[in-house]
């Protein structure tokens, strides 16, 4: 197994590399599920397990990343990470039809022998983690995926129990109505054992508003993610901080052509307002992201600006004086960076209605952020954080605003996630599963 292992990784990573999807498919093809479920194996992350501790298998996913490595740091659990695999493996023998996220349980349901397959994979890659590591949990990013259908079903039937740490968290009004009806068009049932959401609005939507699984089952523990922030140093004055910085909204907000103009004045201000002491950064999202608001600056001729996704918003944040965006969760970082933010309110922005998520309508929200209601007011409040004038607002109003969008255990308690596992897993009984059948 470890020679098979060496010849995986060097094709894997290797002169092949570029082929390796290709190579790994036609393995799965012909070795079937045990075989897809071994070369899955070998893209587990290990780092940080221990002999000894309690172990969480997470299924590894974009931005959930970030809630594991807090995790990590932050627990004395196990949190061995697969990488790479459960969905291209699984799509060999998923058909189409029922690779769709929520709607794979009853309009687009699995057949016996599908699940079987999907099953068989999950179980045996359970238990080659756990010849090395007592496998005490299962942990996902979301509740409905169709790639976790094996998993539950493992789980159901093993006695291990099933967490979701929701990387979703719908709090926009018109966001929250689009999910409810999304479960509820395709009666959808969570088949785990635990919801853990990052806060009240994901629990009504779950519980509430689309009848998912009982209230018992979701917990407001919030993401991990956010508890970096106890660790960033905020305290440097706005006067004395070097960056004003646009998070760029320019997919699936529904604000693209005013995010243009945000970008223009942005742009416009870096040339009429920059100094040795400033510099303006576009924060995008990814590489995608990044060549495509580079685009722009150069059909409209602007290149005072650095455009950047690499970098990330604790390293960012904390050096901006200002920070302009929209509708993001980011804007709740930038408020606990102790940035000013100021928020575009027109054209396609909006500062109030069941489309935004910041509505100056609240009390506390206006308290807190600004709202350019033009183009000619948003280059205003960028000409005034440069010359060092920011608005007051006291701390608990801050802490206020925090808490409308994301639940934050308090600083130095133990991470709520972590006991909601153990929590789980004690309630469960686990017991020792190296034997578990293969």
């Amino acid at each position: 197994m470890q020679r098979f292992a060496v010849i995986v990784s060097s094709i894997r990573y290797g002169v092949l590399s570029s082929i390796w999807p290709l190579i790994s498919s036609m393995i799965v093809r012909v070795g079937g599920p045990r075989l897809a479920a071994l070369l899955t194996y070998y893209s587990v992350d290990w780092k940080g397990v221990l002999p000894g501790r309690t172990t969480v298998l997470c299924l590894g996913r974009e931005s959930f990343y970030k809630d594991i490595k807090e995790l990590r740091k932050r627990t004395v659990l196990n949190f061995p990470t697969v990488t790479a695999g459960f969905t291209r493996f699984q799509s060999e023998w998923v058909p189409l039809c029922s690779q769709e996220q929520t709607f794979y349980q009853n309009k687009h349901p699995m057949d016996k022998s599908v699940a079987l397959k999907s099953r068989q994979y999950a179980q045996f890659l359970i238990w080659l983690v756990s010849r090395k590591v007592q496998v005490h949990a299962i942990m996902s990013a979301n509740l409905d995926y169709w790639q976790d259908a094996g998993f539950k079903d493992v789980c159901a039937s093993e006695n291990i129990p099933f967490v979701v740490l929701s990387r979703e968290h719908p709090i926009v009004p018109e966001v929250c109505d689009i999910v409810s009806k999304r479960y509820a068009d395709a009666r959808y049932r969570f088949k785990g054992t635990k919801i853990a959401v990052a806060g009240q609005s994901s629990k009504d939507v779950i519980c509430k508003r689309s009848n998912v699984c009982s209230e018992h089952d979701v917990i407001v523990t919030g993401l991990p993610r956010f508890d970096a922030w106890f660790d960033v140093d905020t305290t440097r004055p706005k006067r004395n901080r070097s960056n004003i910085t646009l998070l760029t909204f320019t997919r699936g907000y529904f604000a693209d052509e005013t995010f243009k103009e945000v970008l223009d004045i942005f742009c416009r201000s870096a040339s009429t307002l920059s100094s040795e002491s400033v510099r303006f950064l576009v924060k995008t999202k990814d590489c995608e992201d990044t060549l495509a608001v580079k685009m722009i600056i150069k059909e409209r001729g602007l290149y005072n600006v650095e455009v950047d996704h690499a970098r990330d918003l604790f390293d960012i944040l904390p050096e901006s004086k200002l920070v302009l965006g929209y509708n993001s969760l980011s804007l709740v970082e930038a408020v606990m960076a102790n940035a000013e933010v100021v928020v575009p309110a027109w054209g396609q922005c909006r500062s109030s209605g069941d489309n935004v998520m910041y509505s100056e309508d609240n009390a506390n929200v206006a308290n807190v952020l600004s709202f350019a209601k033009n183009p000619v007011e948003m280059y205003d409040f960028i000409d005034l954080a440069i010359k060092g004038s920011f608005r007051g607002v006291d701390q608990e109003e801050l802490d206020r605003f925090v808490g409308r969008y994301i639940y934050r255990p308090a600083r130095g308690s133990s991470c709520e996630v972590s006991k909601l596992v153990n929590e789980v897993i004690v309630a469960n009984k686990v017991a020792d599963r190296r034997a578990i059948s293969q």
